[in-house]
């Protein structure tokens, strides 16, 4: 099953920006519940795998909002 990244990025970048995850979805057309997972997939992803696993369009996220 191929995921949509995008939309992935799209709610962590929300999160970042300081929304709640009922607002994420409000904005994504989603639920809240919905906006939290993938969210928290994305932190998943950046807390646990190796660097050289995430795409490089994560990288560039990871560098704007956690000044790596």
């Amino acid at each position: 099953m191929a995921r949509n990244l995008k939309r992935y990025y799209q709610a962590w970048e929300l999160r970042q920006h300081g929304l709640i995850f009922k607002d994420i979805g409000k904005v994504m057309e989603i639920t809240g519940s919905r906006a939290a997972v993938l969210s928290n997939f994305i932190d998943f992803k950046i807390k646990y795998q190796k660097r050289w696993r995430i795409s490089n369009e994560l990288k560039e996220l990871v560098k704007k909002y956690l000044n790596i």
